[in-house]
């Protein structure tokens, strides 16, 4: 692969065009058939080298990887699927070589969209003297009647979270999670979920947000917050303060009714365990209890990029 012409054959060849793709890679613009639904929805996040991973210490694969799981996580985290997706992607000029690396980024990328069935339709390809980065763009449909927003939390409903926190980054679980599709599409068809998104930065930091939009507060039970082998440590409160701010578990945290909640544990059926971790309330606080029952106000803490 000596040209960026061959570089583009390269990709046509290990993606194919998939439904509802028409058109992908090697045109203008890729042509997607929308007929199927009135709505689509598109989420993008850009990762960059020396931030979100460090190709010093991991492998191209699973930085191509990471890049697409982080949207699908997001897809997820509102109740959709995926269609296509749009991978750019800034090369360093002091690679020595670069097609062998793109070559290991895109393997990771494939993994993803043969296991899920969508095609990367298209993107940008560039070199600079800066670090690598790479800026993935994923269109979805919700499963269900719409999409799953974070702003319908009420009053009431409990608040469950699908899977261990904390400890991802001493692990690489941030590198090769597993998002949470097909359990949020199996959520989606099969319960209201009144609220829903992904922890990518914090229980602590995504809980307030999913509030804030709702215009609710929560109480979190201290004792309930599933903590992750990965984040144990002596000290229970030093390993209960990383389960809610170290970020980057890509574990759904969800709002439903009582009595949905009730079915839910009830549900032989279901594909899994879930956590309950508190319940929503009215006004503005979230608040954590701890096992006497006293409670403090939960901080805001997690992953914020400085914007100062």
């Amino acid at each position: 692969m000596n040209s960026e012409l061959q570089f583009i054959r390269t990709l046509q060849d290990k993606f194919p065009v998939r439904p509802p793709v028409q058109v992908g890679i090697g045109d203008d613009g890729a042509v997607v058939d929308c007929s199927q639904t009135d709505r689509q929805v598109i989420v993008v996040d850009m990762l960059l080298d020396g931030v979100h991973f460090d190709l010093q210490i991991t492998s191209p694969r699973l930085v191509g990887r990471k890049a697409v799981a982080v949207n699908l996580s997001d897809l997820a985290a509102m109740g959709c699927w995926p269609t296509a997706a749009f991978v750019s992607i800034a090369v360093p000029r002091s690679l020595e070589s670069a097609a062998a690396f793109l070559e290991q980024v895109f393997a990771g990328i494939e993994e993803l969209a043969n296991r899920w069935n969508f095609c990367v339709a298209g993107g940008d390809t560039n070199t600079w003297d800066g670090p690598f980065v790479i800026d993935v763009c994923l269109t979805g449909v919700p499963v269900g009647e719409h999409p799953v927003l974070r702003n319908g939390a009420r009053p009431g409903d409990i608040l469950l979270v699908t899977g261990p926190l904390g400890g991802s980054f001493g692990s690489e679980r941030h590198l090769n999670f597993t998002p949470r599709l097909d359990l949020a599409k199996w959520l989606v068809l099969n319960y209201d979920i009144h609220a829903m998104m992904d922890i990518s930065d914090g229980l602590a930091i995504d809980l307030h947000r999913m509030m804030e939009s709702s215009n609710t507060g929560a109480d979190v039970m201290a004792d309930a917050v599933p903590i992750h082998a990965d984040a144990n440590t002596v000290d229970h409160d030093s390993s209960l303060l990383h389960a809610l701010s170290d970020g980057e578990d890509f574990e759904l945290l969800l709002a439903i009714s009582a009595d949905d909640f009730e079915r839910l544990n009830c549900d032989t059926g279901r594909p899994q365990d879930f956590h309950q971790i508190g319940i929503v309330r009215s006004g503005r606080h979230c608040q954590l209890i701890d096992d006497s029952g006293h409670a403090t106000g939960l901080n805001v803490a997690g992953w914020q990029h400085d914007m100062s």
